[in-house]
């Protein structure tokens, strides 16, 4: 049975004091550094098939919306794949969008306690809620990574067969606009599956109006992990040094999923349960 929503206060803790969200985030931050590498590390092992499908999806991606990379060599596609390519799919995976199901409810259970500063037993909840949310946790994994693959074919696609027209205008301005929804809706699904007892559908509609109803705030979160993710890259093409490519891969096996993971349950969770927490709200 998933957990029942976090409110209640642990002896000696205060949940709602003279702090701000941004003071409890790097207070939890500094006193668990080195969980969270430690965190980051193990889920990297459970999530290892997303990892490697990843690979080859920035491989098939760099060649599919990078035409003159057909004419380099294959050593020259490596290098943007690992400068470009995979940090792009890296984001999806942060996200999450691309990871496996029952790891990521482990790992989203991990960093939800973090955020409201709750005592956990990592491996011990991290298993636990990985065999309570495995079928839920597969489902959805494959039900976002059909999504993604196919929004991005159509985002591939259609200004390709677009003849300039307004029709095509329309239709490529709407994919775009349903892209950026199904990256903020993708925000709630985990946080709601390892708290919730929700159907999948329920997730995906609960997900689908938090999307809507905050997307100015879902576009300043999607914009932070952006961030932390591409933010080196972004270094690395104006350095243009291997020891910034260096870092980039190092950044990711400490923190690539449990830093982007915690500032969403930082900024997720408070609005989720104040919506959804129907016991509270009396």
């Amino acid at each position: 049975m998933a957990d029942e929503p976090i409110f209640e206060r642990l002896p000696g803790e205060e949940y709602q004091d003279n702090r701000s969200r941004l003071a409890i985030f790097f207070g939890v931050l500094y006193r668990k550094f080195w969980r969270l590498i430690t965190v980051n590390l193990m889920f990297m092992v459970f999530n290892a098939p997303a990892i490697i499908f990843s690979y080859f999806l920035s491989v098939y991606l760099v060649i599919l919306f990078i035409p003159e990379a057909a004419a380099i060599q294959m050593d020259e596609i490596r290098l943007m794949v690992f400068d470009s390519g995979f940090p792009t799919v890296m984001f999806f995976m942060a996200v999450p969008i691309i990871t496996v199901g029952p790891a990521q409810a482990g790992l989203t259970y991990l960093l939800r306690c973090y955020s409201y500063e709750r005592p956990t037993f990592t491996w011990l909840d991290f298993k636990d809620k990985m065999k309570e949310n495995l079928k839920q946790g597969i489902a959805v994994s494959f039900i976002n990574l059909f999504l993604l693959l196919f929004l991005i074919l159509d985002l591939y696609l259609y200004p390709r067969v677009s003849d300039g027209g307004a029709l095509f205008s329309i239709a490529n301005g709407l994919i775009i606009v349903m892209f950026i929804l199904f990256l903020m809706a993708s925000l709630y699904i985990y946080p709601m599956m390892v708290t919730y007892e929700l159907r999948i559908r329920d997730l995906y509609k609960n997900a689908v109006l938090f999307a809507l109803a905050r997307f100015v705030p879902n576009l300043a979160i999607l914009f932070l992990c952006l961030l932390v993710i591409i933010g080196p890259t972004i270094i690395l093409f104006l350095t243009s040094n291997g020891i910034v490519l260096l870092f980039t891969y190092l950044l990711y096996a400490c923190f690539g999923f449990t830093l982007p993971g915690l500032i969403i349950n930082f900024l997720v969770n408070p609005v989720m349960d104040k919506h959804l927490n129907r016991k509270e709200q009396g």
